[in-house]
């Protein structure tokens, strides 16, 4: 297919960060300080986080040596403490590769203007202004294809959490409250709207109309979205007739809605 005729271009980026929390990962020195460095390679899985390390630098060297980390994610608005790690190493002497655009600096903390704190678990310290903190053990690296990173599988021992960005009496984080900075192609971002979720959130709850109609045994289904309002169907309890209809046009409520009719809507 032509590219005149296609939707799409073929191109070739540098990186492929298509975006990503960014996180300032932990480690300890050989003289029991701790390294903080700022990246954005990583996924979870259950109880372990995979965080992806660039080879020759302190932080992976330290995590090899000592097999504790924390991971702290910032929020977005702030990024400035972020930057401030982004043209400093503290692996002395700098790396040949390396001189030509970063410096040595032992006290990280310091420089990004955060505060150190001890972990519960780990001799590694957190980033006390991170709304999330985890302290982990790391359980196994294994070197990239590429030669240029390592792959730490580290196993999640403890979670801090802000109040603010908590679910007050759950285990939860509030995904409203919660603001973690993206990074994406080099440039940092805070998340956007919230557009809709999956039906597995414990959160949202059906509009209290509809749930006092399940409750006395009606069914209902969302007929219409016209994307300032939508349309629900109030059944007979055997699915059958129409009985009601409502009108939502508050914003919750309409993505409500749009989930339902994402996963098949209900009768």
């Amino acid at each position: 297919m032509s590219e005149e005729a296609s939707t799409h271009r073929v191109i070739d980026p540098s990186v492929l960060y298509l975006g990503t929390p960014v996180y300032l990962v932990g480690t300890k020195n050989p003289d029991g300080s701790t390294n903080l460095a700022p990246a954005s390679s990583h996924f979870a899985l259950g109880r372990m986080i995979v965080l992806g390390l660039e080879e020759g630098g302190q932080s992976l060297d330290n995590a090899r040596r000592h097999g504790e980390i924390t991971v702290s994610f910032p929020s977005a608005e702030q990024w400035q403490h972020v930057e401030r790690l982004a043209g400093v190493t503290g692996k002395n002497p700098v790396p040949d590769d390396k001189r030509d655009a970063y410096a040595f600096e032992p006290a990280k903390f310091n420089r990004a203007g955060l505060t150190p704190l001890a972990g519960d678990e780990v001799s590694v310290d957190l980033v006390a202004e991170a709304p999330i903190q985890l302290e982990a053990l790391v359980r196994r690296i294994t070197p990239g294809v590429a030669g240029i990173y390592g792959i730490v599988e580290a196993e999640v021992v403890r979670v801090h959490a802000q109040h603010e960005v908590t679910v007050a009496g759950t285990n939860h984080i509030d995904p409203e409250a919660w603001h973690p900075l993206i990074y994406a192609y080099r440039h940092f971002y805070d998340r956007g709207a919230e557009i809709g979720w999956t039906r597995k959130t414990p959160f949202p709850t059906a509009p209290e109309p509809i749930d006092r109609w399940e409750a006395s045994g009606g069914a209902w289904r969302v007929a219409a979205d016209t994307g300032t309002t939508a349309t629900v169907e109030l059944l007979r309890c055997d699915g059958g007739e129409v009985v009601d209809q409502l009108t939502l046009t508050d914003q919750r409520d309409l993505r409500w809605a749009r989930v339902q009719l994402a996963i098949g809507g209900k009768a």
